[in-house]
């Protein structure tokens, strides 16, 4: 059993509103599958092209 197992667990009262919604929001599992095949030449890594097609959400914490 890990600590993921039960969603319904209470939240403690000092944990900042915003750390709590993330850690309770649900993981999409097709969120990091590109929606097409990328063109990959026969010199690059599969992993390394893949790894680039993805798109990185902005986030405003990081931005400088």
């Amino acid at each position: 059993m890990s600590e993921t197992d039960d969603l319904a667990q209470r939240v403690p009262d000092d944990a900042p509103e915003a750390d709590a919604a993330e850690q309770r929001a649900g993981l999409d599992e097709y969120a990091d599958r590109p929606e097409s095949a990328p063109r990959v030449s026969m010199d690059a890594d599969e992993a390394d092209t893949a790894e680039q097609s993805r798109e990185v959400p902005f986030d405003e914490d990081d931005y400088r």
